[in-house]
């Protein structure tokens, strides 16, 4: 099942309201019908990994860029402090780059 993954760089973000973007995580998660993990980590800084497993990366990431980053209060926050992946059928061999808080970056598109 693919994997989609939003990891929030925490030093970029650090007045964001975690416990409201954890519900709006799981708010997602529950319309995409993904399952969803959340891991943390310190490497470069502290950062949140929120992984989103779930039949329907196309959906799911509709709904995570709706309702999650153009969500008026917390969405420019996450925004400007997270990545967006989605890990392909090879795992990391072919993921796709979503959303980039540097918006230097190119982005990948992921079809529905």
């Amino acid at each position: 099942m693919p994997l989609l993954i939003v990891q929030v760089h925490l030093k970029r973000a650090p007045a964001l309201d975690l416990n409201a973007v954890l519900t709006l995580f799981t708010n997602a998660a529950e319309l995409a019908d993904a399952e969803l993990e959340i891991t943390e980590g310190e490497e470069d800084g502290p950062f949140l990994n929120c992984g989103f497993r779930t039949k329907d990366p196309g959906r799911l990431w509709e709904i995570l860029q709706g309702q999650v980053f153009w969500e008026r209060v917390i969405g420019p926050s996450l925004a400007m402090s997270s990545i967006v992946v989605c890990q392909g059928n090879r795992g990391w061999d072919d993921y796709l780059l979503l959303h980039h808080y540097d918006r230097t970056e190119t982005l990948d598109t992921l079809r529905r």
